[in-house]
């Protein structure tokens, strides 16, 4: 007999719950999505609406497709799993990355979409480099690894949905599919910004109230740290050593996995596409409008402090008996600890905010990639391809792109959602931070600079997909700063060694005021 109490089981009173929570959410968003829609939708529109997003609404939108399923669900698996140590890679870098994502993009990207009429952002890199490979280069990068970080999504969305209902996996995938396509097809990027800040609010508010109910339920934190302790000291240290000797947990073990998750959250809040992508549809704000949206990031950003808490109380409730769970192991922390702490209504909440984290992160993704294909490649090399063709193939290719990371969900689920999502999240951070960031900044910045940077990147994504994932041998925390100093020293010395562009073109991208 286990001497830790049972796992829940679902009930009819959760399912009715649960569909219910889910029919409400779909039907909001729907009407969210067509109440912003324009009466005439272009292409261009469609991408990136009509400039017209305010600070608040920018600001949630932001935090939503940061969130994703990995903040509303794996977060709580690493610390389900690591305890304390696990916390580096469970959002305590939040800030860290939105803030300067804000102060540091934010308002370069609008200039870039107002001023050029940028509506991607591998368009925004044509723009600064005056490059087309460099353009459709960082386009179909973006596309390889936000299809693994869209395949994440499936699994938070599915894991909640299987916990509380019960549902065949198969089916809670499914489910997943279907809400994203319906919201996507009624509102294009205008609709999909609005109900994105819809569901920020939802997931913020959903993290918050599971964090402080699990914390209460599981005695404060005095009893949290008793019961982790008594199951083992090393849950309740800063660092786990002992981890060294699993390469691919560095991120716990020691002082060069802790800074590498700084840096991760730090590069990745900048250099994700579909957090970038948000300002592009922004109109122009005043000081007082950023430092509101900047409130607004601030507060909903630091939901991971209580989703951590979340995956503790988990841990010292069950003990490791959540690793024996097919599919959703470690990951079923959270909806389980809804389901026991604060019982259906808690449950629902929770179900209905992962699912707006984890839909909200996978509808942003899709659009990029779509729009990626489109603009950043069909149009930019057969620029007669009509603006109502361009439209329809991007529709097509958003079903394209929520299908393939599909299968991938259904044939084979991650074992634990926070590795592979920091996986692709390494290559994209490490690239776009120097080729999107950096080079708003630096005019000396090439796009030979830039290529080398996006090549050297993605070779590192595939060595670390191999050596740091799947024969575990390279240290994580390895990996990330390699793959951060490559790109860094290539970018820098390559741009160095070649010729940027005219100073004409340059002082066009570089105003005195952006």
């Amino acid at each position: 007999m286990s001497e830790y109490p049972p796992i829940p089981k679902p009930t009819p009173e959760y399912l009715i719950a649960a569909s219910a929570g889910l029919a409400l959410f779909l039907m909001a968003s729907a009407a969210i999505g067509m109440a912003t829609r324009k009466r005439r939708e272009t292409f261009e529109s469609f991408l990136v609406g009509h400039r017209d997003i305010g600070p608040v609404v920018t600001g949630l939108a932001l935090c939503a497709t940061w969130m994703s399923g990995w903040a509303l669900l794996g977060l709580m698996g690493i610390t389900y799993m690591f305890g304390w140590p696990g916390m580096w890679l469970a959002g305590v870098w939040t800030l860290v990355g939105l803030a300067p994502a804000a102060l540091l993009t934010g308002l370069k990207m609008r200039m870039y979409s107002s001023k050029f009429g940028a509506a991607t952002v591998p368009e925004v890199v044509r723009i600064r480099f005056d490059s087309k490979l460099a353009q459709s280069m960082a386009g179909l990068i973006m596309v390889t690894l936000l299809i693994v970080y869209a395949v994440g999504q499936f699994k938070a969305g599915a894991t909640v949905w299987y916990a509380v209902t019960g549902y065949p996996w198969e089916i809670c995938i499914l489910l997943s599919a279907i809400v994203v396509l319906v919201y996507l097809a009624i509102g294009g990027y205008t609709g999909t910004q609005w109900a994105l800040a819809f569901q920020g609010f939802l997931l913020a508010l959903g993290s918050y109230a599971l964090g402080f109910v699990a914390l209460a339920f599981i005695g404060g934190p005095a009893e949290l740290n008793a019961k982790l302790a008594a199951q083992s000291p090393a849950l309740t240290s800063l660092i786990n050593p002992a981890l060294s000797k699993i390469p691919k947990a560095q991120f716990a073990a020691d002082f060069i996995g802790v800074s590498a998750t700084a840096l991760l959250f730090f590069t990745m809040a900048i250099g994700f596409p579909h957090n970038v992508a948000r300002f592009l549809g922004m109109r122009r704000i005043t000081r007082r409008e950023f430092a509101i949206m900047m409130l607004v990031i601030t507060i909903a950003a630091a939901c991971p402090w209580a989703n951590l808490i979340t995956g503790l109380a988990a841990r010292a409730y069950w003990g490791p008996t959540l690793l024996k769970i097919p599919f959703v192991k470690a990951d079923g922390a959270a909806p389980f600890m809804a389901m026991v702490a604060g019982g259906v209504p808690l449950a629902t909440l929770y179900m209905v905010a992962v699912f707006s984290a984890a839909l909200s992160t996978l509808a942003a993704t899709v659009m990029i990639m779509a729009g990626n294909i489109t603009r950043d490649l069909i149009q930019t090399y057969r620029p007669q391809t009509s603006p109502t063709t361009l439209l329809l193939l991007t529709r097509i290719l958003i079903a394209i792109f929520v299908l393939i990371p599909l299968y991938w969900a259904l044939v084979k689920p991650p074992a634990l959602l926070a590795y592979l999502m920091a996986g692709a999240a390494v290559g994209l951070g490490s690239i776009f931070f120097f080729v999107i960031a950096v080079s708003m900044y630096w005019k000396r910045a090439t796009k030979w600079g830039a290529i080398s940077c996006m090549a050297y990147g993605m070779i590192m994504v595939v060595l670390g997909g191999y050596y740091v994932y799947t024969i575990n041998q390279w240290g994580w925390g390895n990996w990330v700063w390699a793959t951060f100093a490559g790109c860094a020293i290539l970018y820098f010395a390559v741009s160095l060694l070649t010729k940027p562009l005219p100073e004409e073109k340059l002082s066009k991208l570089f105003p005195r005021k952006a």
